[in-house]
């Protein structure tokens, strides 16, 4: 899944990922952008995956989030 389809599951918009994460909403916006993964670093990957409580799958495709447990 994409980081928005999991931000969306998760209940998360741009504002409230970018509050947890201590960025910007508008470097949120670009991580959703097709590709927009592929250049983070791998501390702000595992930032990202504890905030949507799952992981990061890095694939020749790009990446890909894997939720666990259910809705929050």
């Amino acid at each position: 899944m994409t980081l928005k389809e999991a931000m969306i599951y998760r209940g998360e918009n741009e504002s409230t990922l970018a509050l947890t994460l201590a960025t910007r909403p508008l470097d949120v916006r670009r991580w959703c952008k097709p590709g927009g993964l592929e250049k983070l670093s791998a501390q702000r990957l595992q930032q990202l995956a504890k905030a949507l409580d799952g992981g990061v799958l890095i694939t020749e495709d790009g990446a890909e989030f894997e939720l666990y447990g259910g809705r929050v």
